[in-house]
């Protein structure tokens, strides 16, 4: 392993760094200090003398690597190497690294085994990410060469770039990557992007494969370059694509849920016949095995003598493959709806990658590869690339590229897609499953799915759950080794099989299966019906929506209204503002497919996390803090006055009404409600029709807002709590950030204490409370908010039958105790062992 001696003129600096060093890169790499002059080298200084002796201590056959600090630091190093002998002094290499950042960069690359070269390369850029950050006007450039991959070809051409983080859940997976791809395929110019937290090389931005293979997760900075006739406009488009998260940040319409497991007692066989493994789709199944083996595509071995011929060969296979995937996208999305089933056109943009396609165009060209045998080399090796990645979430895109692989293999060799139909029940057992073969399933026969591969963020997961299939993941080796046909029992709530389950467990899994199905069905059956506690108490659910589809899937799942329209939809995806006709049609229709149930309008609740191009926004250093929701709509009257007109203007004949996000003071209020009057006194002059009076309330997401609710209350109809906001506040923690998630719990006591201090208000002045944050949706959550006085419940459409199974079960006074007792907690997760206690002894929720 390569060692490192770190030069300064300072020895309490030095013996820090290392200290920090080790902190990151562990205590193997040998690290020695030569700094500081004098008798105890406790003066500024360095000594010549010193350096020799300590490269000689840490001496390493594989090398040293030099950092130093000033400029007599160096000249002190460079007479060092000639006191040293010989065999030594070849293996010293001095990196002109900056000491702090590099000696961390060196640390980390010297404990992963690096090389001498490696190292330095990688100290000497440590200063990169931080200067992009810093929005530095110079590009930091190491005085040592690095690779030329840092940064892309300038050719012909202004070079436009920008740097950006990724702020969805995962950063740049298939979905997002395919919209990037798409996004950037639409311009004619030569557009790259690198992850500069990683400080990877640019690649193509037009290539799907190359572009997931940069580990660009949540969190990292990528930086985008561009040149050629249309490089500005790309630039522009991909970063508001991502600074719009690519679209999942809007609530799309989701499957129903499936219950919590149902309780029963523990399985008695012994450890040797239970598999233990991940469960990624809830529920139970006991039947035969059927172990599904997916046999390798045929790959002849000719020489292509007519190279254009072979070249035609694969594209006609491409297309026929495309048209297969898109129709399979199409039926699936009648299965499992628009989200789940859009991973099939990540597999069609797979068809078009121009890294992929250009790699196998060279190996038929050049190499006179056939077409099959080009193909599949060129996948392989997107493939092992993807299995090299470090994070797991990105490893298994290796599944969907392999899967789509192999369909255009079978095609080049006449293989059709088999259908996997069984003529009995069966438990499915395979090593992994693409996602073409679960969505080929036989869902009248398969009743469970048992794997080796895979986690629950894969797409085969995701599509099990949607099938509503039981499935569990990472089982050992030893369930391949179950012969064939043999009785087993599979525990998607656990992630467990029992192997041959005597009569007992048997009996057990079946009945627990029943129950589950009837459960599903029981739920869906009364959906449509009140949620009203066992005292007579009704609590409305409704649901958060995003847009016409969220609305249809809202009524379907027994809404009893619209808690939260998000307008945001009609906003963020235009160069130009909406004008009144646009939202008024929008709104209008929503509100007119809740059939008279109320729905409430949010007013644009954006800012500078998500900045619209039409409003001149300054930049701001926390967005979340700035001019943001109804602080932007009062900076910006026309764009408030537009909004108002068509809300009011579309409750004419259905039932809205209007909430202003991101209350801080009564000012505000205040502010909101002029406009309001201002807006009707313009439609009444104008004599168009619109709701008057309408119910205006506001969102409480600003701990000062629930702190004088007392005053604010007069001056609305309601409060609606946005409890993800409000807990990103009251914890000063971003929610968005993976290592604060910790402080993300909006069941912490401070938060419930605010909630009570809001309907404790609203109570005296005779006003309602709802809440329209991921709480509401939450099964241990429902109980304590309603216990706080809390009386509407806004919902993803998803969980509503859920939250009305759960508000039936209760009384009142059993909500208003476990609230009682939640506030007196010390943190999150007594409240939630408290909560989730409580929702045992509900015989309708536990069983």
């Amino acid at each position: 392993m390569v060692s490192l001696v770190l030069v300064s003129h300072s020895k309490l600096l030095a013996e820090s760094l290392v200290h920090l060093v080790r902190q990151m890169a562990g205590e193997e790499v040998m690290i020695g200090v030569a700094a500081g002059a004098g008798e105890n080298h406790d003066d500024f200084g360095t000594d010549a003398t010193q350096i020799a002796q300590v490269i000689q201590e840490v001496d390493s056959p594989d090398g040293v690597v030099v950092l130093m600090d000033l400029g007599s630091a160096i000249l002190s190093a460079e007479m060092a190497l000639e006191l040293l002998p010989e065999d030594v002094r070849s293996r010293v290499h001095f990196c002109p690294a900056p000491l702090v950042e590099g000696a961390i960069a060196a640390g980390v690359q010297a404990s992963l085994g690096n090389d001498p070269q490696t190292i330095c390369r990688e100290a000497c850029q440590a200063l990169q990410p931080k200067a992009e950050q810093l929005h530095f006007a110079e590009p930091v450039s190491p005085a040592v060469a690095v690779s030329e991959e840092v940064a892309p070809p300038v050719e012909s051409g202004e070079l436009h770039t920008v740097v950006l983080e990724l702020t969805n859940a995962h950063g740049l997976h298939a979905r997002p990557a395919a919209r990037f791809v798409q996004t950037a395929s639409r311009f004619n110019a030569d557009v790259r992007v690198a992850n500069l937290t990683t400080g990877s090389s640019f690649v193509s931005a037009k290539s799907l494969n190359a572009l997931a293979t940069l580990g660009a997760l949540h969190g990292h900075q990528i930086q985008i370059q561009a040149h050629g006739e249309q490089a500005a406009e790309a630039v522009e488009a991909l970063k508001k694509l991502v600074e719009e998260r690519f679209g999942e940040a809007a609530v799309s319409a989701a499957p129903l849920p499936v219950p919590p497991p149902v309780q029963a007692t523990e399985p008695q066989p012994s450890d040797e016949r239970i598999l233990r493994g991940l469960p990624v789709s809830e529920g139970v199944a006991v039947a035969p095995v059927f172990h599904y083996e997916s046999l390798p595509p045929l790959i002849p071995d000719y020489e292509a003598q007519d190279t254009s011929a072979e070249w035609q060969k694969l594209q006609t296979a491409l297309e026929k493959v495309r048209r297969a995937i898109l129709e399979r996208q199409r039926e699936m999305v009648s299965r499992v709806g628009e989200e789940e089933a859009a991973i099939f056109e990540a597999h069609a943009l797979l068809l078009s990658d121009e890294e992929l396609l250009e790699n196998t165009r060279r190996l038929i060209q050049e190499n006179h590869y056939n077409a099959a045998r080009a193909w599949k080399e060129s996948v392989d090796e997107i493939v092992a690339r993807f299995q090299g990645l470090a994070d797991d979430y990105l490893k298994q895109r290796a599944v969907d590229v392999q899967d789509v692989g192999n369909q255009v293999l079978r095609e080049l060799s006449g293989e059709a897609h088999q259908k996997i139909i069984f003529r009995e029940p069966v438990i499915l057992v395979a090593d992994d499953l693409t996602p073409t073969e679960t969505a080929s399933l036989d869902l009248e026969r398969v009743q469970g799915i048992a794997l080796l591969s895979g986690g629950a963020t894969s797409h085969s997961a995701i599509l099990a759950r949607s099938l509503g299939i039981p499935a569990v993941t990472g089982l050992p080796m030893r369930v391949k080794q179950i012969p064939q046909q043999t009785v087993v029992a599979l525990d998607g709530f656990k992630g467990e099989v029992v192997i041959q389950p005597d009569e007992n467990i048997r009996r057990e899994f079946e009945t627990r299966r029943t129950r589950w199905l009837e459960e599903k069905q029981r739920l869906l059956a009364t959906t449509h019906q009140a949620a009203v506690t066992l005292d007579g108490l009704t609590i409305e659910v409704a649901a958060n929506v995003g847009n016409l589809t969220d609305a249809q899937t809202a009524v379907q799942n027994g809404a009893d209204g619209v808690g939260l329209l998000r307008t945001e939809f009609l906003f963020l995806t235009r160069q130009t503002a909406p004008t009144e006709e646009e939202q008024y049609q929008a709104i209008h229709q929503i509100g007119m497919t809740l059939q008279g149930k109320p729905v409430i309008v949010r007013t644009l609740d954006v800012g500078g996390d998500k900045p619209l191009p039409y409003i001149n926004q300054q930049p701001e250093a926390n967005p979340f803090l700035g001019v943001r929701a109804l602080r932007l709509s009062l900076q910006q009257p026309e764009l408030f006055r537009t909004q108002l007109r068509a809300i009011l203007r579309a409750g004419a004949d259905t039932y809205l009404r209007i909430m202003f996000p991101m209350v801080a003071t009564i000012e505000e209020v205040h502010q909101a409600n002029q406009f309001l009057q201002t807006v009707h006194a313009e439609l009444e002059a104008e004599g168009l029709a619109h709701r008057w009076p309408i119910e205006s309330g506001i969102m409480v997401e600003i701990p000062s807002a629930a702190v004088v609710a007392d005053a604010l209350a007069p001056h609305v109809a309601f409060f609606s709590i946005g409890t993800n906001d409000l807990t990103q506040y009251t914890m000063a923690a971003e929610r968005g950030n993976p290592q604060l998630n910790y402080l993300n719990d909006a069941l912490h006591p401070a938060v419930l204490h605010l909630i009570g201090e809001v309907t404790n208000a609203a109570e005296k002045h005779g006003k309602w409370v709802g809440v329209c944050g991921e709480l509401a949706g939450d099964v241990e959550a429902v109980p304590i908010l309603i216990g706080l006085g809390v009386r509407e419940l806004s919902v993803n459409a998803a969980g509503i039958p859920r939250v009305k199974a759960i508000v039936r079960a209760l009384t009142t006074e059993q909500a208003r105790q476990i609230a009682q007792q939640a506030v007196a907690c010390a943190n999150a997760q007594q409240v939630r062992q408290l909560a989730a206690d409580f929702l045992k002894t509900l015989p309708e929720v536990s069983h």
